[in-house]
Formats: structure tokens, C-alpha cells, sequence
């Protein structure tokens, strides 16, 4: 798609260098004739096209940095790029790119112009273009080596969370059985209790055993909960995203993390109203169930961790807090570093809190940490409610 080019000075249109002036997504926006005779084609089906479209597969990499450069630092010197030719070998031009505002009303653009480097440095020309060449290629190896390294840590993750969604899932089919059994038995005390207390000496053993009774029944539900929970957290999540009530899927999360606590650790909720979230719930509750585990880990004895829910204009935000031990600057700049973890060896391989941040960051979330030793930490969990 082209555009009418932006007009420019009438000096400038003369300039018998290529000049270009570029957005900050580097789209051109005008570009003086030289400009459009470098590049193969007129100002007008050129005006609106991205920069890097104009210039040699090996040099959109580098293009794109000088642009960047210009934006952040001010200016970019003496950058090297290779424009392609019908006919002939690409062209290599040198471009001082810098960063311009000709409206004081308007957003910062970049300005560039170009000086092509010709037969007087043909040997400079060609070192340069094979350099050039390598620098791209290099930019792209770095690329591909990055989200290889990313896959194969994705990868990790997958596998190590379908094992534990078979684990759990397995442990929950487990605890059914014995629960059957032991209901029944209490189900059969209950019914002979009448009998066994009219043959004892005893007035106040009707009295016990109903007590007992009572308490024993209790303790099932609570593991009959438990085991309902597990079984919630261990199934397959939805590809797909659906509004969900998102209290009480933290609710039931809260209770598996209640198992994790040693005595003397404490979880308090306060979940305030929150309308319907859009989300994948089941992803969720694996995110609050990690950072749970980590801070109930995190105390080194007894104190409180505390999970709250507010609506905070368009998100959702979850806050946990912890009384822990709590992390220094260099801990904390590391969350989220594939397979760094602050545990002992063996206890943690460190993709907890780097699955976490994957998960909210599809959700198109944050998920933010603050701590300080020996203050305890709290991780904020804020997602679109949209």
C-alpha cells in the first residue's frame, strides 16, 4: 500500500544524496528524488512502505538497529546498508540517521541521509558488504538461537507439568478408595451406635461417640474436598479462554496450598468482588499455586502468607504476600531466568516462576515482585478483565 509522500524542503528535494525521513516504526514517511533513484522506484509507491523494504535481505537486521539507534541515542553514524538494483550488484551507502522533529507538535521521526560508496572504494566497498553480510546473518543465527533456546525450555515445562498433572491426578484417584471405605465403616458405626450405648455403663458414651462420629465425618469431607480440588487442578486445561468466577477457582487453590504448609505457616484470603475474568482458569491456578508454594517455602519457621483479589480499573489483580526471608536486588533482577532458582540442589530446577511469566504473558498479564531480606516478598498478578 503507498501514500502521498510528505512534502519536504525545497533544499532538500534538490540534495543530489538520498535523503529519507522515517516514523518511529520505521515507515517512510518522505524521501527526496535521489532517494526514490536509489531505490528503483517513484516517491509516491515508495512513501508508506517500512525502510527495511528498500534494502538488501542482509541489511533489514542492521536497518532496523540503526533505526532504533537514532530514536534512543539521537543519532547513528556512519551505518552501512546494502540497497539491491535490477541489473546490476546491490549498492552499498553509508547513512548518518538522526533523530528529527520538524513539528514541535509532532512525535519524534528519524531523518537519514545516504552517501553510496562507489568504485573509488570498490576494495572497502566489497570488505564492507561481506562484513555486512556476516553481521546480518549473525543477527539472525542470534535470533533463531534465542527462540530455540526458548522452545526447548517450553519443552521442559510441558513435560514437567504433564507428569505432575499425572501425579496429582493419580494421587487423587488413590485417596477415593480408602475414603469409600472408611465412609462406610462410620456410615455402619453410626447406625449400631444406639445399641452399643444401651449395654454401657457409661451415660456419657452415646454422647462421645456422636462427638467422634461428628468429627471423623468432617475430616472426610475436608479430604473429599481436597481430592476434588486435585482432581480440578490436574485436568487438562481448555485450549480456549472463557469468563470464570475467578474467587473461587483461588478458593480451591488455596486449599491444595493449605497441604503445603508446615506448622506455624498460616494462608489468609481476602478476595474482594471481581466481575467475570477471561481467562484460561486452569493456567491461572497453576501460576497462584507456584507463587503459594513459594512463599509458603520462603518461611523459614512460622508467619503468614495472605492472597487477596481487587478490581483495579479494566484488571483483575491477585496479590500474595508473604512474611518470609525475602530476596535482594540480584535475586530479584534473576525471576523468571530459565532454571535459576535460590533452592538447595535437588530441591527445584527453576522453571516455576519462568512458566509462570510465560502463562501471564499470554493472558497478555504482568506479573511483578517486590521484596527486600528479611521483609518477606509480594508478587502482584494483574490480568485484562476483557
Amino acid at each position: 500500500m503507498s501514500s502521498r509522500p510528505h512534502p519536504l524542503d525545497p533544499m532538500l528535494t534538490q540534495a543530489t544524496l538520498p535523503f529519507v525521513v522515517l516514523d518511529g516504526a520505521g515507515m517512510l514517511l518522505a524521501l527526496n528524488p535521489a532517494a526514490a533513484r536509489l531505490y528503483g522506484r517513484p516517491a509516491a509507491a515508495i512513501a508508506g512502505l517500512p525502510f527495511v523494504e528498500v534494502v538488501d535481505p542482509f541489511s533489514r537486521e542492521k536497518a532496523a538497529l540503526m533505526i532504533a539507534e537514532a530514536l534512543t541515542r539521537g543519532a547513528a553514524h556512519d551505518w552501512e546498508l546494502y540497497h539491491p538494483r535490477t541489473g546490476a550488484p546491490p549498492l552499498l551507502v553509508s547513512y548518518t540517521a538522526w533523530r528529527w522533529r520538524p513539528d514541535p507538535a509532532a512525535r519524534f521521526a528519524v531523518a537519514a541521509i545516504g552517501q553510496p560508496l562507489t568504485a573509488a572504494v570498490s576494495l572497502a566497498a566489497r570488505l564492507a558488504a561481506t562484513n555486512q553480510q556476516l553481521e546480518g546473518a549473525l543477527l539472525q543465527l542470534e535470533r533463531a538461537h534465542a527462540e530455540l533456546k526458548n522452545a526447548q525450555a517450553q519443552l521442559v515445562r510441558s513435560e514437567k507439568l504433564r507428569a505432575m498433572g499425572q501425579l496429582v491426578a493419580g494421587v487423587a484417584h488413590e485417596l477415593n478408595t480408602p475414603l469409600g471405605f472408611v465412609t462406610g465403616n462410620l456410615e455402619f458405626l453410626a447406625e449400631q451406635l444406639p445399641a452399643l450405648a444401651a449395654g454401657s455403663p457409661d451415660p456419657h458414651l452415646a454422647d462421645d461417640l456422636a462427638e467422634a462420629l461428628a468429627e471423623s465425618r468432617e475430616g472426610l469431607e475436608r479430604i473429599a474436598g481436597i481430592v476434588r480440588d486435585l482432581r480440578s487442578f490436574a485436568r487438562p486445561d481448555s485450549p480456549t479462554v472463557h469468563a470464570a468466577d475467578l474467587n473461587a477457582s483461588l478458593a480451591a487453590t488455596v486449599r491444595i496450598a493449605r497441604t503445603l504448609c508446615p506448622r506455624g505457616v498460616t494462608i489468609v484470603e481476602h478476595y474482594g468482588p471481581l466481575p467475570p475474568v477471561v481467562c484460561a482458569p486452569g493456567q491461572i491456578n497453576q501460576v497462584v499455586l507456584n507463587l503459594l508454594s513459594n512463599a509458603i517455602q520462603a518461611i523459614p519457621e512460622s508467619g503468614t502468607v495472605s492472597i487477596s483479589t481487587a478490581q483495579e480499573g479494566d484488571r483483575a489483580v491477585i496479590t500474595i504476600v508473604d512474611t518470609g526471608s525475602g530476596m535482594d536486588e540480584a535475586t530479584l533482577a534473576r525471576l523468571g531466568e530459565p532454571f535459576f532458582t535460590t533452592r538447595p540442589v535437588g530441591a527445584g530446577i527453576g522453571l516455576g516462576i519462568a512458566v509462570s511469566m510465560g502463562i501471564v504473558e499470554r493472558h497478555g498479564g504482568r506479573l511483578e515482585f517486590a521484596s527486600a531480606p528479611g521483609k518477606g516478598t509480594t508478587a502482584r498478578l494483574s490480568l485484562p478483565l476483557g
